[in-house]
């Protein structure tokens, strides 16, 4: 697999400084970006660059673009900016950081949109839909999860599957399990790490979530501890498993991803990109 970032993790310093912050994460070496939207920059322009600018930085560095995150509160039919900006970046993917869901029937009626934009990307731009998971996705409601109805009710020649190993693992389920059991829909891994003085529980339905009841943006912002976050690759999880996972079924990108540091942003993430070199089944560039 292929390492690359997930621009949110140096989100204050892109909204700082876009061009200067780029070209740093470039010079590190990180050569495959996920772009994600900044909630201060227009809905099309995730990078804090209009398009050429943005491909011009990008070809002068050798970097590609190999997906984008939209945010869970950006209605889904107003994504046709994201869909044009990244198209003019050479990116072929636009997904869905993550959803929230009343009931079983709101699962549903999201999954009928989710495939409606999984159509339009192919018919308009030649892209590819997918949808992010976080936690609650492992949540059951009656015999079946949240993630068993999301895949089982999608088309997977519309819609496919970026798996957050660490929010997994946070769900209570074993990644390793994930990756089988949805190998012909994953295009990527995103991977965190768990600090090992969280002072919490991995599995979040342990102590601070309760399964039964609703999970909103509320439950999941109160339930992401920032102290429960490590650089990569300086945590507990087993990554090196996710990693031969990813490779027995050909998942061709692994991104690295900082939700919350007290370091600077530039720093972390640098320190995550040495702390993974550690691992075996990767590439940079």
């Amino acid at each position: 697999m292929k390492v690359g970032l997930q621009i949110y993790s140096v989100r204050d310093e892109v909204t700082r400084d876009p061009r200067g912050t780029l070209q740093k994460v470039a010079d590190m070496g990180y050569k495959y970006w996920e772009t994600c939207h900044m909630p201060d920059f227009p809905l099309g322009q995730s990078l804090g660059l209009p398009a050429p600018e943005a491909k011009k930085l990008l070809d002068a560095n050798g970097v590609k673009i190999v997906g984008a995150h939209i945010s869970s509160q950006t209605s889904l039919e107003a994504l046709a900016p994201v869909f044009e900006y990244n198209a003019a970046l050479g990116g072929t993917r636009v997904g869905l950081s993550a959803h929230f869901f009343h009931d079983r029937d709101d699962v549903l009626r999201k999954c009928e949109q989710y495939n409606k934009t999984g159509e339009y990307a192919q018919k308009n731009y030649g892209m590819r839909f997918y949808y992010h998971n976080h936690f609650h996705e492992f949540q059951k409601m009656g015999e079946k999860t949240v993630m068993e109805m999301i895949m089982e009710n999608t088309d997977p020649n519309l819609v496919d599957l970026q798996l957050d190993t660490f929010w997994a693992s946070r769900g209570g389920v074993d990644p390793v399990k994930v990756i089988e059991t949805y190998r012909d829909r994953l295009i990527m891994l995103h991977q965190k790490d768990f600090n090992k003085n969280a002072g919490e529980p991995l599995n979040l339905f342990e102590e601070k979530v309760d399964m039964s009841k609703e999970i909103n943006r509320d439950t999941y912002l109160a339930a992401r501890k920032e102290t429960s976050f490590a650089e990569v690759g300086t945590g507990v999880l087993p990554i090196q498993d996710y990693i031969d996972a990813g490779n027995r079924v050909g998942i061709p990108y692994i991104l690295l991803e900082q939700d919350f540091t007290f370091l600077n942003q530039l720093q972390s993430v640098e320190i995550s990109m040495k702390s993974f070199r550690k691992y075996s089944g990767v590439e940079w560039a």
